[in-house]
């Protein structure tokens, strides 16, 4: 198993490259074809406030997000080129309204998505949390989601599996298998588990360590019991305490960004990483 089309979202940001980065290292590693999409968003500002704008400001703002989007294919395909991965650009004029469903349709046609995480201190942080909920809830594609803080150029080391056995756990451990196999250490974290051995079959997590040992990863069980903690802060610690690189784990929350962001744990997981997620579901 491999990944062999990846998808990576451009921006202006300045995280924009190191996103970049890790997408290229990845496409070089699996011989995969990388796609940049960058969006130019379309002004609908009229539409709301019901006057119409001077079509020349119109034409400013487009000739800027236009040119923002030209230049971040610019970079991507600078980069692109100099690695000698195989790569195509696309960018996606529409409305911010339309934008989310966009990208998550193209996200639909790769095996991967590379994205970044929203910054709370940059405007348009509620654009960008709509697109990233757009694309995790409706692509039903793997999201690899890099911190907006950070560089992680380093050769992959650790890797973590939130792990509580359900449905949208084993998907995001089926779809990382590529990222695991890269490893040197894979920890399946198991926070408060259920004591039902007979359902298990054993401890929790040792099927799973079974299962990754057959794709030639070799795994361990971790389990962590602390009643008084959130599950998202026992998380975070274990990340932390054992140098992870990468988290592993199902998304959870079903586009309910407009009551709070994905919600649970899957929202404290997105705000406050420490690390790349990679995340179905």
């Amino acid at each position: 198993m491999s990944y062999k089309d990846l998808l990576i979202h451009l921006d202006d940001s300045d995280i924009c490259e190191a996103r970049v980065d890790a997408a290229i290292t990845l496409a070089k590693r699996e011989g995969a074809r990388v796609t940049g999409v960058a969006l130019a968003l379309e002004s609908t500002i009229s539409t709301y406030i019901g006057i119409d704008i001077p079509s020349s400001l119109t034409q400013v703002q487009q000739k800027i997000v236009r040119e923002a989007a030209d230049s971040a294919v610019v970079k991507f395909t600078i980069a692109a080129e100099k690695a000698g991965v195989e790569f195509e650009t696309r960018i996606i004029a529409c409305s911010a309204t339309k934008a989310p469903a966009r990208m998550a349709f193209f996200a639909r046609h790769a095996d991967l998505i590379v994205m970044g995480q929203p910054n709370p201190d940059v405007k348009g942080k509620a654009f960008q949390e709509a697109l990233l909920d757009a694309v995790i809830s409706q692509s039903g594609r793997p999201i690899y989601v890099m911190p907006y803080i950070g560089s992680y150029k380093a050769k992959p080391r650790k890797a973590v599996i939130a792990w509580d056995g359900s449905k949208k756990a084993v998907r995001a451990v089926n779809d990382s298998i590529p990222l695991l196999q890269a490893r040197d250490e894979v920890i399946v974290l198991v926070v408060n588990p259920k004591k039902r051995s007979d359902e298990y079959g054993g401890q929790q997590g040792e099927n799973l360590v079974n299962h990754l040992e057959r794709h030639g990863i070799s795994a361990t069980v971790a389990v962590r019991e602390n009643p008084d903690l959130s599950v998202d802060t026992i998380i975070q610690n274990f990340i932390s305490d054992s140098g992870a690189d990468l988290l592993v784990m199902g998304a959870f929350g079903h586009s309910k960004l407009r009551e709070k962001a994905f919600g649970g744990v899957t929202d404290s997981i997105l705000h406050e990483m420490i690390v790349p997620v990679l995340m179905s579901e």
